[in-house]
């Protein structure tokens, strides 16, 4: 029987999540899939772990490991397992994220129910509801404010009960979404299906901006369920490092400039503005920042 869905992981440098990552994959019943691990030459013992409880103790053959010399970013590597998926659906799965029980049942049943679905994403947590307690959320999808900044709908927030119902989306956190196969092969680019210009951060945006304009839908789906541990805490401006600024800043920019279109007229205004007002900030506060946006510019889109 042909796989339904080829979970899909790059792990770098992410030892310290491997147990819990795999035992939310092995509670995952129901649904025929393959484990495809891609590795961007860690470092810290990750290959020797997974070779060793994954790989040698496989039983029904179904994990796969790819180990890149070099770091070719979460956008290369998702890259190289896009390329030989041979299932209809495809999960990106985050070291840092669990499963819960039922996850891919619900997304997979979501996403065949309807053929213009390219995406499913599922209620993300940071704490998980227990023992009565409510969870905090971390992600229930993307959402485009009027002024183009994206945000995680939700994040950090208590869980009420206030996203219980499937819904529209803007689309999915690459952390942990099913894709359509075909969806993603309907948008491919010269830069690949994940723009690797990206490398990290943002190309999941940049990837359903580019499935919404190519008229597929993103549905969010709260009974498929997963904690996100998060390697790289969000936080404010001040709490991350040069690099993740000038790299977040250099991604949105060249988001901007791939995507925005006509239809967009009755937000560019607002996004003007608003990108005014952040170069001011960074002439102000970080100019070391500036270096994005003369990169961006040479950039072909």
């Amino acid at each position: 029987m042909q796989q339904k869905v080829q979970i899909q992981i790059v792990t770098w440098n992410s030892r310290p999540y491997l147990e819990q990552l795999f035992a939310g994959i092995a509670a995952q019943h129901g649904i025929d899939y393959t484990v495809l691990i891609i590795d961007n030459a860690s470092t810290d013992g990750t290959v020797e772990w997974i070779e060793k409880h994954i790989i040698q103790n496989q039983t029904g053959k179904k994990e796969v490991l790819i180990k890149n010399e070099e770091n070719r970013g979460y956008a290369g590597a998702h890259n190289q397992g896009f390329e030989q998926c041979a299932a209809p659906y495809v999960l990106t799965l985050n070291p840092d994220a669990v499963l819960e029980p039922g996850f891919l049942e619900h997304a997979t049943t979501a996403i065949t129910a309807d053929a213009s679905i390219a995406s499913i994403q599922g209620k993300l947590y940071q704490i998980l509801p227990k023992h009565g307690k409510p969870g905090i959320i971390d992600s229930c999808g993307l959402k485009m404010r009027f002024f183009g900044q994206i945000v995680d709908t939700g994040q950090n927030t208590t869980d009420k009960g206030q996203y219980a119902s499937n819904r529209l989306i803007f689309g999915p956190t690459g952390a942990v979404a099913l894709y359509r196969t075909a969806a993603l092969k309907d948008v491919r680019e010269r830069n690949g299906i994940l723009d690797e210009r990206f490398h990290s951060y943002k190309e999941d945006v940049d990837l359903a901006w580019r499935l919404k304009q190519a008229g597929w839908k993103s549905l969010f789906v709260p009974k498929a369920q997963a904690q996100h541990i998060r390697q790289v805490k969000k936080g404010g401006r001040n709490e991350r490092d040069e690099r993740v600024k000038l790299l977040s800043q250099h991604n949105h920019l060249l988001m901007l400039k791939k995507n925005l279109a006509l239809r967009d007229w009755w937000r560019i205004p607002w996004i003007i503005i608003y990108e005014l007002l952040k170069l001011a900030y960074i002439i102000l506060f970080e100019r070391e920042i500036l270096k994005a946006y003369k990169i961006v510019v040479s950039h072909k889109t």
